[in-house]
């Protein structure tokens, strides 16, 4: 049995964060399916919704919010790492190959996605991985993983868990995160109703396991966190706004469908002959190019006029246009023929959403610094793993042609270092500004020894 009653027993940290995590289960479950498109667009809740028209909502949803998202995301590269150890403006090369190790390289846009999707993400680091050769870090999906901090020290964790359903051996698992160990727990998976939201059938499975450190090694990523602790998602206050635009669409759908289908009446037709007689119509009025209807002269064709499309059409785009300038997203992710507007404008748009990623990445890199601490003390290097030393290096955020690089370029070279150049104006990488310095340092020694020659 797991003692739940004892105040900071792991049993009781076990209950306290488990009650969390399903609790906020199903706000994660809305924003990810606004970002992967599968919300529902709302309708009159009176109206019976017939198989047609559900295929007409179908093909009715546009995905603005995976765009919102992704306009921020593709800026937020991380470059490398500095250390207390290494007085390297080009980053620490143990850092960085943790970091390959892992493969974040690629990787990190899981916690990115996913922290600007639905306002929080983890990241877990283990023991050194044998096969890898370095801690292993792991991303979490933030409906599995939950942790609690310190009320003086946000960015200090105080407890977490994790909970996933193992499909493999038909089971519930769950791991409990304290300083210095983690113990975990399972119970058989069932179908029943309110099972998973209840501590019944947990049982620990052996005793705790300890921790390279006396840490917790759960990294919380949050986006938009308020000043009370909870974070936001990015398109998470236009909901509205969304929904309002796919209704829009839906809206425009049914008008087009209506007019493909126009309804059709004949006024006057009688419906008895001279001797009384009711006139069977069956197969008069075929449509068809080849066919030729006879009408009486007192027979009037009538037809369902058509609708003019326009106003639906702005105000559709007047919502994206109000939805891009709410979330500094430039217009031309949102509506990409959108051509209107001044050139500085549109450096005024660029300017939006490059403030809004360095805003972002800021929130990101100190995650992302303390990922790295606690990955380098599990690896040993306690001197690289110095919180204070600890420093994220980003790609920049703005995006310039390489003639605009190089022509700043030309303009410093008499006023700011090679490497400043390479690395702030010509956006290299700690990568490639190493190798090229190697490859200048091997042409030098060539070209030596052929002047001595």
């Amino acid at each position: 049995m797991i003692d739940t009653q004892t105040p900071n027993s792991p049993g009781w940290w076990f209950e306290r964060l488990f009650k969390r995590l399903i609790e906020r289960q199903g706000h994660f479950d809305r924003l990810d399916s606004y970002y992967r498109g599968t919300n529902p667009i709302p309708v009159h809740a009176n109206r019976q919704v017939s198989d047609s028209y559900q295929r007409l909502m179908s093909v009715s949803g546009a995905n603005f919010a995976r765009l919102i998202v992704e306009a921020t995301r593709e800026r937020m590269t991380p470059l490398g790492f500095r250390t207390g150890a290494v007085a390297d403006e080009l980053g620490d090369e143990v850092a960085w190959r943790i970091w390959q190790a892992n493969s974040l390289d690629a990787d990190h846009m899981l916690i990115d996605r996913a922290t600007l999707a639905m306002g929080a993400a983890y990241a877990i680091v283990g023991g050194v991985d044998e096969e890898i050769g370095a801690p292993l870090i792991t991303p979490e999906d933030p409906r599995e993983v939950i942790c609690e901090v310190d009320p003086a020290r946000r960015r200090k964790v105080r407890a977490a868990l994790k909970v996933f359903t193992d499909d493999v051996f038909g089971l519930e698992r769950a791991y409990v995160y304290l300083p210095g160990f983690v113990i975990r727990a399972s119970r058989r998976s069932t179908n029943a109703v309110g099972q998973s939201q209840n501590m019944d059938g947990w049982e620990w499975d052996g005793d705790p396991d300890p921790l390279p450190a006396p840490v917790v090694p759960v990294v919380p990523f949050f986006n938009l966190v308020g000043i009370n602790g909870e974070p936001e998602g990015e398109f998470e206050g236009h909901l509205p706004t969304l929904d309002r635009i796919n209704y829009t669409i839906l809206s425009r759908v049914e008008a087009m469908t209506m007019q493909a289908y126009r309804q059709r009446g004949i006024k006057g037709l009688p419906l008895h002959d001279a001797d009384g007689e009711e006139i069977d119509y069956e197969g008069d009025f075929l449509a068809g190019p080849g066919e030729l209807w006879q009408l009486p002269e007192t027979a009037e064709i009538w037809e369902s006029g058509l609708i003019d499309l326009n106003p639906i059409l702005q105000s559709e785009k007047q919502d994206i246009v109000t939805l891009a300038g709410a979330t500094s997203t430039p217009m031309s992710y949102l509506f990409p023929d959108d051509a209107g507007g001044s050139a500085e404008g549109a450096q005024l748009k660029r300017e939006s959403v490059t403030f809004k990623a360095r805003d972002r990445m800021r929130q990101q890199g100190e995650s992302y610094e303390q990922l790295m601490s606690l990955a380098l003390l599990f690896a040993g290097e306690t001197e690289r793993a110095a919180r204070g030393d600890m420093e994220i290096i980003w790609e920049s955020p703005e995006r310039y042609t390489l003639a605009e690089r190089a022509d700043a370029a030309a303009k410093l070279n008499d006023i700011v270092p090679v490497t400043t150049i390479a690395r702030d104006v010509l956006q290299y990488s700690p990568q490639e500004i190493s190798r090229m310095n190697a490859e200048r340092l091997a042409q030098a020694l060539t070209d030596t020894a052929a002047n001595a020659v």
